[in-house]
């Protein structure tokens, strides 16, 4: 397998731009989870420049500005997982009953879950320093990519569908490993102390993600990794945000 139709699998499940992985067998979306952090990585490069170039017309918009471009480099796909999650996750029911829910389109309380988290992340990246502003939008979307392999290793893929359900229970210990080399040699060297206060939270929003779905559905779903990627990037933004704060 070449691994630029691994690669093309990553680009097109983790951006806007989806025809690489419409076309990619389920061998190439599978093996190709072993470079979601670096894409995910590609992608904070991108707003992290965004950011700087904002900077130096607005200063108070840099930091929502890369938030929005990475919301837009991803299609919102975190953004509509996450309304989903909420609308289907919380609330009574069997799995079966869950998992109608979850495929449904969100409602009004969703799209504002949504929202807040959006926000959330709108302010973090505010009131964080340009130095410190750039490392946030470099590591949350390769912290939140890398918590879709972490979901994909081990499990079961019943109820996925689609893409998804060359995904989930299909990653290796080559796709994990190679992920999480990545994704945890760069978040630590960006600081040791920083560094395991992020991978430490980005792991705990990871699992506890894993443990609900699998706690009300069973199992996961397409949207419910997107929905675990938006909530690491969302704890990792807010985390840096928190802790720039009590260094002022």
């Amino acid at each position: 397998m070449a691994i630029g139709e691994e690669i093309g699998a990553a680009v097109g499940c983790l951006t806007v731009f989806e025809r690489p992985a419409a076309r990619a067998s389920r061998q190439a979306l599978a093996a190709g989870l072993a470079w979601y952090p670096a894409i995910g990585l590609a992608l904070g490069a991108l707003a992290a420049g965004a950011a700087l170039g904002t900077d130096v017309v607005l200063p108070a918009a840099a930091g929502p500005a890369g938030v929005l471009v990475l919301v837009a480099l991803t299609g919102a796909r975190g953004a509509r997982g996450l309304a989903a999650a909420a609308e289907a996750l919380p609330w009574r029911g069997d799995p079966v009953v869950v998992l109608g829910r979850l495929r449904a389109a969100p409602g009004g309380f969703g799209f504002t879950a949504a929202g807040v988290v959006l926000a959330a992340r709108a302010v973090a990246a505010a009131v964080l320093p340009a130095p410190a502003r750039t490392t946030a939008l470099l590591l949350a979307p390769m912290l939140g990519a890398w918590a879709v392999v972490v979901e994909c290793y081990g499990g079961v893929s019943g109820h996925a569908s689609g893409t998804a359900a060359a995904l989930v229970g299909r990653a290796r210990f080559r796709e994990f490993g190679w992920a999480s080399v990545t994704a945890l040699g760069v978040t630590l060297g960006a600081g040791e102390p920083i560094g395991l206060v992020l991978v430490l939270a980005a792991s705990l929003a990871t699992v506890g993600a894993r443990v609900y779905a699998y706690h009300r559905l069973g199992g996961l779903t397409g949207r419910l990794l997107a929905a675990t990627r938006e909530l690491v990037e969302t704890v990792v933004l807010v985390t840096l945000g928190v802790l720039a704060q009590l260094r002022t």
